[in-house]
């Protein structure tokens, strides 16, 4: 059964200034208002016409140069019908080409309709349902151009400002690949293989997928670049890139992998390219190695993974081989990262965008918590100040908004800073888990939002559909505002909780460091109402209080010493007491507790060791002897922390 994959993006670099924007959604947005056709601007019987077959190969066979955008050639399909009776077969290809003829497997000229953007081919004779559609387009022409960012055509070509390389180069992400190939533009229709050949002049190098069999020498001083791979790819993933470069090689090894995989780099011939980027490209190996420890192997192991240069602000995660128009460690973190989220598993739908670009702009920081650790609190705060700059949900909703779905904001950095937090909430085990689960279970397919959630329930054993009302359909983030006092050996705290635009509270374990000359102690709170209260007995002076010390949710906050909170807390909580205490096993309150309450046991490290509900007597006898802290919290959210000695 055909899997299907949706796939990629665009990666980002963060802007010098306030705004904290990638550069790659900014230019996006350009090319996509710009954008004259997407899969929504066929008529219905088009679209209903072109989901008929399934595309299974690709031969891309063309000559392109570096000093142009013509282009010329022909494109070979072979496609599956899906229905009981096909009789043509529709594709789309940009009204500035002209289709020259289009042919069967056996040469037979197919007759065709072009109108616009959508090209009709009368088949010969009608086929059955699984049937084999086998013909070739021949085609020429200069794509479309006036974009004015970057990534504005589906073709393009530019001189490096900086270098002086001449380059051609396609970016069709999302509706451009109509832009310079005949092909089908639909998420649901993954391409099995795709080879590709271009002819072009022998100062050239051509940059394409997979693995390069072979060149050969053409006349009048040309020469073929032939590119195979054999990994399902989705459409605006083809890519073809001509230039004069140079190649770089490097071999990662990932643990447990008895071969090397090959790390294919063109840079522009001009040497300072080269030897201004050789830190950042150098970095591919170790990040391509921990990202295959920490998600699973890099799933196009058996081919390789590359960087090919272009003149644009950003990068796009090509499928084994990215084009890249800035290298920085981040960056290429994010594009190797994104061969696992994004081009081996797709979201399932525009909507659920952020499963690609958050998790490619969270492996930035993963990449930096391993191998640059003394950067990675940097990449946080970052990531969190960039989430704030846009008020919406991580979930797009409105798909035709281009500038909502491609928003740096809320699809790339609240994107990562939510996988962050989920990231907490499991913990590392399950988190690392999850991630190399979801790349087994969808491999070379896709995965919705839905998918995702179940995944993670299935594997957790337990049920975080609060989180993803929360963090991924929710809006907003948590606002804190906490006050703490400490006197006559106790600590009081009382926590305000808001949420930071219009969205409803959020329900999380906050950790509090309590700092102190004898040694900091931290204790973890669930904090899920408008307003808590503790009381805690804690020895030492506190010299100061902090609110989630390891930066693991994106929020606002803020922390001040009250020297009158004391009465205020006690009032607020009543005046609990359990028996026996020290005990062995068996505790009751007094006075009783009310059904609603919930009891957490907690040790002093900060862990929940138990959760108990709906009874006034409870056994113990399962802790190991030490100290206990009881937080008992009712209905209306007020709490109260026991210290409990079990023998």
């Amino acid at each position: 059964m055909k899997k299907v994959i949706t796939i990629c993006l665009i990666l980002f670099v963060k802007l010098i200034g306030a705004q904290d924007q990638h550069l790659c959604s900014i230019s996006k947005l350009s090319a996509l208002q710009r954008s004259s056709l997407t899969k929504n601007n066929l008529t219905n019987a088009q679209a209903s016409l072109i989901e008929k077959y399934d595309v299974g190969f690709h031969h891309l066979s063309l000559s392109v140069e570096r000093t142009s955008t013509f282009i010329s050639g022909n494109v070979r399909t072979i496609a599956r019908s899906r229905v009981a009776t096909l009789d043509t077969f529709l594709f789309q290809l940009h009204t500035n080409f002209t289709v020259d003829s289009v042919h069967g497997s056996n040469q037979t000229p197919y007759s065709f309709t072009k109108i616009g953007d959508v090209t009709v081919v009368m088949l010969p004779q009608s086929i059955g349902l699984n049937q084999i559609i086998d013909l070739t387009i021949y085609y020429r022409g200069t794509p479309p151009s006036g974009a004015s960012a970057a990534i504005g055509n589906g073709f393009s070509n530019r001189a490096s400002p900086t270098y002086g390389n001449q380059i051609t180069w396609s970016l069709s992400q999302p509706y451009s690949a109509y832009e310079w190939w005949p092909c089908k533009q639909s998420l649901q229709d993954k391409i099995d293989s795709i080879f590709v050949s271009v002819t072009t002049d022998t100062s050239n190098k051509v940059g394409s997928h997979g693995l390069l069999k072979q060149i050969d020498l053409k006349p009048n001083g040309k020469h073929t670049f032939h590119w195979q791979s054999f990994y399902p790819i989705n459409y605006y993933l083809v890519m073809v890139t001509v230039g004069q470069y140079t190649e770089y090689r490097q071999y990662a090894k990932p643990k447990g992998y008895a071969d090397s995989i090959l790390i294919q780099n063109y840079i522009y011939s001009n040497p300072a390219a080269y030897t201004n980027n050789a830190t950042s490209i150098l970095a591919t190996k170790p990040q391509l190695e921990l990202f295959s420890d920490i998600f699973g192997l890099y799933p196009f192991h058996k081919e390789k993974y590359g960087h090919v240069m272009a003149p644009f602000s950003g990068g796009m995660e090509h499928q084994t081989m990215s084009s890249m128009g800035i290298f920085n460690f981040g960056i290429v973190a994010h594009e190797v990262a994104h061969q696992w989220f994004g081009d081996n598993v797709t979201c399932a739908t525009w909507s659920d965008i952020w499963l690609n670009e958050g998790f490619a702009s969270y492996s930035e920081y993963l990449a930096r918590r391993y191998l640059l650790p003394n950067t990675a609190l940097q990449e946080l705060t970052d990531m969190h100040a960039a989430s704030k700059q846009e008020v919406g949900a991580v979930y797009v909703t409105d798909t035709a908004n281009v500038n909502r779905l491609f928003s740096s904001a809320l699809t790339y950095n609240k994107g990562a800073a939510a996988i962050r937090v989920l990231h907490y909430l499991l913990g590392d085990s399950m988190f690392f888990e999850v991630c190399k689960t979801y790349q087994t279970r969808f491999a070379n397919g896709n995965a919705s939002t839905q998918d995702f959630n179940d995944l993670v329930n299935e594997l957790s054993g337990k049920n975080y559909d609060f989180y993803f009302d929360q963090w991924i359909y929710g809006i907003g983030f948590p606002a804190y505002t906490s006050t703490w006092n400490q006197t006559n050996g106790k600590f009081y705290l009382k926590v305000k909780q808001a949420n930071a635009h219009s969205g409803g509270l959020f329900s999380l374990p906050i950790a509090f460091n309590l700092q102190r000359a004898i040694g900091d102690t931290q204790i973890v709170l669930d904090i899920n109402t408008s307003e808590q209260n503790i009381e805690l007995p804690v020895g030492g002076t506190i010299s100061n209080v902090v609110i989630d010390p390891n930066v693991w949710i994106l929020k606002n906050s803020s922390m001040t010493k009250d020297v009158g909170l004391s009465v205020g807390a006690q009032a607020e909580t009543a005046s609990l007491r359990i028996y026996p205490n020290p005990g062995e096993g068996m505790v009751w309150f007094e006075p009783s507790l009310p059904n609603t309450a919930r009891v957490e046991v907690i040790d002093l490290s900060g862990r929940t060791c138990m959760t108990l509900s709906g009874k006034d007597g409870f056994d113990l006898s399962s802790l190991q002897a030490g100290v206990y802290l009881l937080n008992v919290r009712d209905n209306a959210g007020k709490q109260q922390v026991i210290k409990y000695q079990k023998y």
